[in-house]
């Protein structure tokens, strides 16, 4: 099953890469070591006596161009890895960016949207404050009626004492917290 985790595939071809390139390493190490044992070796067998002895030589012209054409290849496939691979990691890393771009605009419009039921929360609390301070108001009225006409005055709910819906929610907040609901 192929992995569809962009930097898992990035992760992937950078290890391929890896060793790829480590291959190439060794056989670069590996040509490095011939050419120099190869002007070490000792003298080859006396030639036969039907092989002239100027063919039976090893020609350290031809083994320097061989070693020279191994090289270039192996640095063509070099380039090569590294020219495939580059745009394919760099790809990847553009896509991973544009993947977290997403992912960072859809949280960041979450949280302007919790802001605004937070904002649209306070002012039904402050809606709500002032129709309390209203309701309030008319049953101290409706207690000053009945005194008026003789009769006991209603019990009345507390009154909001704070000056502003700052202080009130605050004085609300430390009562609820008080009461273990916080």
């Amino acid at each position: 099953m192929v992995d569809l985790d962009p930097i898992k595939q990035l992760q992937s071809l950078l290890d391929d890469r890896g060793k790829v390139l480590e291959r190439i390493s060794g056989i670069h190490s590996a040509l490095n070591s011939l050419k120099s044992t190869g002007s070490t070796l000792a003298e080859p067998h006396p030639p036969a006596e039907t092989i002239p002895a100027v063919e039976a030589k090893p020609i350290p012209i031809a083994e320097d161009r061989l070693y020279d054409r191994l090289l270039n290849t192996l640095r063509d496939m070099q380039t090569q890895i590294e020219d495939r691979v580059r745009p394919l990691a760099q790809e990847t890393l553009h896509l991973e960016q544009a993947r977290l771009r997403e992912q960072s605009k859809q949280e960041h419009k979450a949280l302007e949207d919790c802001l605004a039921r937070m904002d649209q929360c306070i002012l039904n609390c402050r809606d709500r404050i002032n129709e309390y301070e209203k309701r309030h108001a008319e049953l101290v009225r409706l207690n000053q009626r009945l005194a008026t006409l003789g009769s006991e005055p209603e019990p009345l709910p507390e009154p909001l004492t704070a000056q502003n819906i700052a202080a009130t929610i605050s004085d609300r907040l430390g009562k609820l917290s008080l009461q273990g609901k916080l």
